[in-house]
């Protein structure tokens, strides 16, 4: 057999026939999406723009196009705010809801993770064979996961 024809085992026992060619194909798709991004982005910009009845509010929030659809029908508020922060806190507060939210998020996915750890773990010291072989496949699919997320 010649080089080019000859496959390499990866580590989770699949053949591995070199990925050059992959890579290069997958190398324009990217430039394409990115470039299909930006274009996308320019171009609602520009709609956007020449849709906006006051020039210096092109891109107004929606809770204020709807506030003010519902004063137009007629409707008036139920209540009034109880805190009304200026604007500057108003951000400040939106960020800490923001992170206390990711916080949560992330602190899930490290424990989920961890449980899987340790069940690996759990199962290797306990002898149990297939419950170590599923753990290893696991493993195996996730490293090869992310071997093609960063190609």
């Amino acid at each position: 057999m010649s080089e080019t024809t000859t496959s390499r085992t990866g580590a989770a026992g699949t053949a591995d026939t070199g990925s050059s060619a992959l890579t290069n194909s997958k190398k324009w798709v990217t430039w394409a999406l990115l470039g299909a991004v930006v274009l996308i982005f320019l171009i609602s910009l520009v709609v956007g723009n020449k849709m906006a009845s006051d020039p210096d509010e092109a891109f107004g929030g929606t809770d204020d196009a709807a506030t003010e659809a519902a004063e137009q029908a007629g409707a008036e508020p139920w209540f009034k705010p109880l805190f009304e922060p200026a604007g500057e806190v108003e951000s400040g507060l939106f960020a800490i809801q923001a992170a206390i939210g990711s916080g949560i998020i992330f602190f899930c996915l490290g424990r989920m993770s961890g449980r899987r750890v340790a069940g690996k773990e759990a199962a290797a010291e306990a002898g149990s064979s297939d419950a170590a072989r599923v753990a290893d496949a696991q493993v195996a699919a996730d490293a090869a996961l992310d071997r093609t997320t960063n190609e």
